[in-house]
């Protein structure tokens, strides 16, 4: 027998188990933290394939692929809301949130040579290269998504998942709404918008329209009618007796209208004061009524009891007894309920 024992034992591993990386991480909203592939809680997100688009199609030559590629049944193409943006995505059926689409396609490229590039991050969270959808026919419908103005028109968000961009809607969008994403600071500066009013508050309609008003009236222009029927245009002058400032039809139209309505809300108000006073007054009627009749009230109560104590002493039986109290009782439980 030998002093070690030679018995096989189980070999252990010190290799530490390496985390996912960030790339396979998803943000959720509900939660405010980044969650491994779904949320547990909350559920994974609702996922719109592309249309399948074969190599050979019986549209024209000038049809792009990339327009063919969109989720007809949610989605369509149309002019954008935005001037000299072309075309733009709009939503044929209301939006839930949490909808992604994707995946953003393109060639790969290291240099951002169109308006149509993601930028992919490797594992340290370094830049590894760019898909640019420059080319329509290599390319997917999300080439289209325009870039948001300001924080109330965007409604989606990008996001890099294993290597791939997708967006996904941040809201509830109703149908007939055009899909908007913020591009970033760097594309945003190219399409010329201005990052720093983009998460500010959009003025009201109101003061818009009061400031427009002020300065047609200090830039007040005259029309006078001659009797060519031709309108002269000048400036207001103060000995010209039929003179008179023109401000825009559209304006003037509103502000017409804003009057209209506050004059009617201020009939409103005087008519509902009226109805207050009537209900009131009807209400101070039936106190003072209900005041004149308790002194009656009280004088036949003492008389109920005097005739109650003069019958128990005619009907001095047991049975007698019994029969005149339920019958007074009653009595005098509508007398309660009257006083």
């Amino acid at each position: 027998m030998s002093q070690f024992n030679l018995r096989k034992k189980a070999r252990l591993s010190y290799y530490e188990i390496e985390e996912p990386n960030i790339d396979e991480y998803i943000y959720c909203s509900d939660c405010r933290d980044y969650v491994f592939e779904y949320c547990s809680i909350h559920g994974p997100l609702l996922v719109v394939p592309d249309n399948k688009v074969p190599a050979k199609t019986n549209f024209p030559s000038f049809v792009p692929r990339a327009a063919l590629t969109i989720p007809d049944v949610f989605l369509h193409l149309a002019p954008s809301t935005i001037p000299d943006a072309g075309l733009g995505v709009f939503t044929t059926l209301t939006l839930p949130k949490n909808v992604r689409f994707g995946p953003y396609r393109g060639n790969i490229t290291h240099n951002a040579a169109s308006n149509y590039c993601w930028q992919i991050y490797d594992k340290n969270n370094k830049p590894s290269h760019m898909i640019d959808a420059s080319n329509p026919n290599k390319s997917n419908w999300m080439r289209y998504v325009n870039c948001s103005r300001h924080w109330c028109e965007q409604n989606l968000v990008a996001f890099q998942y294993r290597g791939h961009i997708y967006y996904r809607t941040i809201k509830t969008i109703p149908r007939f709404t055009e899909l908007m994403v913020f591009y970033g600071i760097e594309f945003a500066n190219k399409l010329k918008i201005d990052f720093r009013r983009y998460h500010k508050p959009l003025l009201p309609a109101e003061n818009s329209q009061k400031k427009y008003i002020e300065k047609a009236k200090d830039e007040a222009v005259i029309v006078v009618e001659n009797k060519s029927n031709e309108n002269i245009v000048g400036p207001v002058n103060s000995k010209c007796e039929k003179a008179h400032p023109s401000v825009p039809n559209n304006k003037t139209k509103q502000v017409k209208n804003k009057v209209k309505s506050q004059r009617n809300d201020t009939k409103k108000i005087h008519k509902r004061k009226g109805i207050v006073k009537k209900a009131k007054d009807k209400n101070n009627n039936a106190l003072k009524n209900s005041e004149n009749l308790k002194p009656k009230l009280h004088e036949i109560k003492t008389q109920t009891d005097f005739i109650t104590q003069a019958l128990l002493k005619i009907f001095r039986g047991k049975t007698g007894r019994r029969v005149l109290c339920k019958n007074l009782q009653v009595i005098k439980y509508y007398f309660f309920i009257l006083m």
